[in-house]
């Protein structure tokens, strides 16, 4: 079985195709420039997802229970963080099952993501390695890996999507080949290469980092910038620039946008809810002011709340 799902929206909830192998939870932090896209080829061991994003969105994920699942940009991908580390394009990166991996990306961030059944690549780790998968593979992060073994593993998702415009019924032994090649080019490029540590992090870094650390865990509707600015003891300016350097705009605007994105997951899912109207579901989320906050909702997902409740 060989299955080709492609979808492209403005709206990242509707690239259902994304969750193959991966828990997401993301945050819309702009308007869409450009559409959304995602393509996921799928085998009966494999998920590989090739996508493009036409927004900029804040990103926690992590490997789902019985999946390896593994990351890299594209050559050309714009300047994108992750864990308070600018992310090389010719890296890898391992995904956790324990925790989440936070990240920011940017307009334009593409990239593939490759998932593997763990029984399958465990399996195939013993038959041609003699080793299990646990130490072939390391903990998860990101890798820094050589040059030609990230580009046998660059032609080998090429193959997938050569595979995928054939146009004809493939043979379930090409199917079992082509999966096999897939997951040893990523063996071979994890084998013996350099985990990216953690630089020392500059005070205005480490500084992002808490105030993060700090928004996720309170009400979003109660901090302020000034709260956060005291308990990072860094000044507003100095705040404001590394926020708009990562993410692209101001720790206010971040944190609005969060609001926005629990208003939206809310209006999407409003049978679940034990709200009665949208107001009461804004309010909720601090927003008071119905047409401002119509205004900022149409202003990122380019619809009024009403329109989204209106879909289901």
């Amino acid at each position: 079985m060989f299955r080709v799902e492609k979808q492209e929206s403005p709206n990242f909830d509707d690239l259902t195709s994304l969750q193959y192998g991966w828990e997401f939870s993301v945050s819309q932090l702009g308007p869409s420039e450009e559409l959304s896209r995602a393509t996921l080829y799928q085998t009966p061991n494999i998920g590989y997802i090739s996508f493009r994003y036409g927004s900029a969105y804040d990103q926690c994920l992590r490997s789902r229970e019985g999946f390896l699942s593994f990351g890299l940009l594209d050559k050309d991908n714009p300047p994108t963080w992750a864990h308070d580390q600018l992310i090389p394009n010719d890296a890898l990166t391992i995904f956790p099952h324990d925790e989440d991996l936070k990240g920011a990306s940017p307009v334009g961030f593409r990239g593939s993501g490759i998932h593997f059944a763990k029984d399958f690549i465990t399996s195939l780790a013993e038959d041609v390695y003699n080793q299990p998968i646990d130490l072939l593979v390391p903990q998860p992060g990101t890798y820094m890996t050589d040059t030609e073994k990230l580009g046998v593993l660059r032609q080998e998702l090429r193959e997938w999507q050569q595979l995928a415009s054939s146009g004809a019924d493939i043979l379930p032994l090409i199917i079992a080949r082509r999966e096999e090649s897939l997951a040893l080019a990523v063996i071979n490029a994890l084998i013996d290469e350099k985990y990216i540590e953690k630089e020392s992090l500059m005070k205005s870094i480490r500084s992002v980092s808490l105030a993060l650390n700090i928004i996720h865990k309170s009400e979003l509707d109660s901090i302020s910038v000034m709260e956060l600015c005291k308990h990072t003891e860094c000044s507003q300016r100095t705040l404001e620039k590394c926020f708009t350097k990562r993410f692209g705009i101001t720790p206010k605007k971040y944190i609005k946008c969060l609001r926005l994105a629990e208003v939206h997951k809310g209006l999407r899912n409003f049978d679940a809810c034990d709200y009665d109207s949208i107001i009461e579901l804004a309010g909720v989320n601090g927003f008071w002011h119905m047409g401002q906050f119509a205004a900022d909702y149409r202003r990122i997902y380019g619809k009024l709340p009403s329109e989204t409740l209106n879909r289901k």
